[in-house]
């Protein structure tokens, strides 16, 4: 396939889905739901890199222009500190407060708070109640700006809602279809996940550069599923050009990981690596520290010990050391180069222990391993490079493991037909079902969709 059938590809399957919604039948008015909103770290994320675009209309002044974001606050108060924004023809200078509804105004107590008589606009994911007035404790009238969901899902990754409320379902396995179109089909619908992706990806690098833009990339693919949100908080809390040489210090210390004091199990090599870390951490703490609530959310039950936390930032952190040799290689023509580079990262300390205060495994421990570097060319590198080679190579990659929500959907759509069991071994495929999922299947009834008979339809391309 050529560079040009990728991007055919892509549209037939946006073509595809496009004439499903605008088939299905309106749901149920009990299955209508309000979508599931984010944790705010993730928007504050999202405004941090410019994603949620830059004008609105707010509830009760009319449209609004945002001049300058603001500086993402580690302290309390405000989310976004000493922005600027153009409302009636005027220009505001102050900060910007971001909830998930207007209420939590105050159920924060924001409104009886003094540090928030300097905010200029409070944004929200859900439109206020009938007569909301957001008022800070002088009882000013803050202006709101309701973002509707098409506006924050996107760029999370999420499916965009569906026009007029419709809601397709998803169906039983289509037994007939032959194997060439099924993977006709899956590429279609992975060349849709690719431009999406890539999409994405270039308005990061116009917001904040191509250097930080992989960074966050890298740090996303190395917190797996569980961290994957807390490691790209980390990127932005601690920025690549910020780093320095003092990468471990700055990416423990904003993660939250060092203390004054270890446990007393921790053995002396442990004291002795953290010493060294928290004595570079200590005369910045005040400049680069997140205060109480504003800590990254990290997830620690769910994980296998080899891919704890304080693992996952020492990648990172090697990573970073060793960045003038794998940044040139993030691209197609790189990518087996960076893979051997990427797995031969070395630590004296993270190469043998799990966590800060862990005792020393028996054998070495890998920073990287292929799962994680087979995801990070699947889902970053080759997905930027548009050429033919490196769609072929995308096309040929080997996934190391098969999700369950893959397995899922391909049982949904494709039952146990044993000719399509090997597709689900490539990672292009695999992706696809994702995208299918997120497109059909996630969060919505499976009653009076058109996807299955559409699907009768498909032919290979």
């Amino acid at each position: 396939m050529s560079a040009g059938s990728q991007h055919k590809l892509a549209a037939a399957y946006e073509s595809f889905a496009a004439s499903i919604y605008a088939g299905a039948l309106p749901a149920a008015a009990e299955e209508t739901e309000p979508p599931t909103l984010p944790a705010e770290l993730e928007i504050q994320r999202l405004w941090h890199l410019g994603l949620l675009g830059n004008a609105g209309t707010t509830e009760h002044h009319g449209a609004v222009r945002i001049l300058d974001k603001g500086t993402w606050n580690r302290s309390p108060g405000a989310d976004f500190l000493r922005a600027e924004i153009e409302l009636g023809g005027q220009v505001l200078r102050g900060d910007i407060e971001i909830d998930p509804t207007a209420q939590d105004w105050e159920r924060h107590g924001h409104g009886a708070n003094p540090e928030f008589n300097n905010v200029i606009l409070h944004v929200v994911l859900t439109r206020p109640p009938q007569g909301w007035y957001t008022r800070d404790s002088q009882h000013r009238e803050i202006p709101v700006l309701y973002l509707p969901a098409e506006r924050w899902q996107k760029p999370l990754g999420l499916p965009a809602g569906v026009p007029g409320g419709m809601i397709p379902r998803c169906q039983a396995p289509l037994a007939h279809m032959a194997v060439d179109s099924i993977i006709s089909l899956l590429q279609a619908a992975a060349a849709h996940r690719v431009a999406r992706k890539r999409k994405l990806f270039h308005a990061k690098v116009q917001q904040q550069g191509a250097e930080q833009a992989w960074y966050e990339a890298l740090a996303e693919t190395l917190g797996y599923s569980t961290n994957k949100v807390a490691m790209q908080l980390l990127a932005s809390r601690a920025p690549l050009q910020q780093l320095k040489g003092r990468e471990e210090a700055l990416l423990f210390g904003v993660a939250g990981f060092l203390c004054p004091i270890l446990p007393e199990k921790a053995d002396t090599q442990a004291r002795g690596y953290h010493r060294s870390v928290w004595d570079a951490w200590w005369p910045v703490q005040p400049e680069f520290a997140l205060s109480q609530g504003r800590e990254i959310p990290w997830v620690y039950g769910a994980t296998r010990p080899q891919n704890h936390p304080h693992r996952r930032v020492a990648a990172l952190a090697a990573a970073v050391a060793q960045w003038k040799t794998l940044y040139p290689l993030f691209n197609a023509q790189g990518a087996k180069r960076l893979a051997e580079a990427l797995k031969a990262l070395r630590h004296d300390y993270w190469d043998t222990h799990y966590s800060l205060p862990s005792a020393a495994a028996r054998k070495r421990l890998a920073l990287v391993g292929s799962a994680r570097i087979n995801d990070f060319l699947v889902n970053h590198v080759y997905v930027q490079d548009e050429s033919d080679a490196a769609w072929q190579s995308y096309l040929a990659m080997r996934a190391d493991h098969e999700p369950g929500v893959v397995s899922r959907t391909a049982e949904r759509l494709f039952g146990r037909r044993e000719d399509v069991q090997p597709l689900l071994r490539r990672s292009y495929a695999q992706q696809a079902l994702l995208q299918i999922d997120a497109d059909f299947c996630a969060g919505s009834s499976c009653r009076n969709c058109l996807f299955p008979e559409q699907l009768g339809q498909w032919k290979a391309i």
